[in-house]
């Protein structure tokens, strides 16, 4: 098993469950009700839920700018910093419109 994003599903008695994984973690995280896994009757069924959960992952704001502990404004001020300073020297830069 190789870290990278997954989604499938496992066969079990009374039908089939969904998981889907991440990159940086390990484990499959099973689709759940409170505490119970979500059984579904056919293999199709699980499998649609899984990639719908994956992807409601990858797109939720929470895994992205915010959670690594910034957000949009600070993003593109650290962008802008790193083309200002050159080798430790900074790079003299001109803006219309704005009186010193």
């Amino acid at each position: 098993m190789a870290n990278r994003f997954d989604a499938g599903t496992i066969r079990t008695p009374h039908g089939f469950i969904a998981y889907y994984r991440c990159v940086h973690e390990a484990e499959n995280r099973v689709l759940r009700n409170g505490r119970h896994d979500i059984t579904f009757g056919t293999e199709a069924e699980a499998l649609k839920a899984a990639k719908d959960a994956l992807l409601g992952y990858l797109n939720s704001p929470i895994v992205g700018i915010s959670a690594m502990g910034g957000n949009v404004k600070q993003a593109k001020f650290a962008s802008a910093e790193r083309k200002l300073f050159k080798k430790g020297r900074m790079i003299a830069v001109e803006t219309k419109g704005v009186s010193a």
